[in-house]
């Protein structure tokens, strides 16, 4: 797991107004709270942000904050990220400070290995049910994404939760989850009128059950 380095100045103030003139700064507004800490406010640099958050690890990345005119010196993690609904750029930021030797609970994505052998040679489609598992593991070994072989799945076969390898931590999401399933494309349609024409069958059948033939008189 990745650890960065990140530099951050204290702010003063809240509301929409003071997180605007960050914002317009080229700077993003952070909350910092968690392990041995008070919350407080502060600010990191856009672009520095987003290099830090741009590693493999993504925001699952173990921080470093270097507050501006403070001792403060604990590792953190995101724990919360909101951006803008049109540009996407980030507009604030939480970070969880943490104990290093306390394990947390991340979501990490799944890296599928292989192609499905009920895609590649029976026509079926994959489909996903989740894209990661949340797990609780120690901050130092949180994986960058969690590999998943799909190459055995057949037609109508699923991975769940219960089948993800879990080693050096716990899986935290319910067991019985499906992860991704592979499903036929054909149809199945049942005979058009096979049902009608039993019914209609039994209905002869029931109609023509205790009647006895008379014969006629003569005369």
């Amino acid at each position: 797991m990745a650890t960065v380095n990140l530099a951050a100045r204290p702010r003063e103030g809240a509301g929409k107004g003071v997180a605007r003139k960050i914002r317009q700064a080229d700077r993003v507004p952070v909350i910092v709270y968690g392990y041995e800490t008070d919350p407080f406010m502060c600010s990191v640099d856009a672009a520095e942000l987003r290099k830090a958050l741009g590693t493999r690890s993504g925001s699952n990345a173990v921080i470093r904050l270097d507050l501006e005119g403070s001792d403060w010196d604990n590792a953190a993690i995101v724990k919360e990220i909101q951006r803008h609904p049109v540009s996407r750029d980030i507009v604030h930021l939480d970070l969880l400070a943490i104990d290093l030797n306390v394990p947390v609970e991340v979501s990490v994505p799944v890296a599928a290995k292989g192609t499905p052998v009920g895609v590649k040679l029976e026509g079926g489609v994959l489909s996903w049910g989740r894209r990661d598992v949340t797990i609780r593991v120690l901050p130092t070994q949180i994986p960058e994404d969690i590999e998943l072989d799909i190459s055995d799945l057949h037609i109508n076969d699923a991975l769940h939760m219960s089948d993800v390898p879990a080693e050096g931590f716990e899986v935290v999401d319910d067991l019985e989850l499906t992860i991704c399933s592979v499903a036929s494309t054909k149809l199945e349609v049942e005979p058009e009128g096979e049902e009608e024409l039993a019914e209609g069958e039994e209905a002869e059948a029931a109609e023509g059950e205790g009647e006895t033939p008379v014969a006629e008189s003569e005369g």
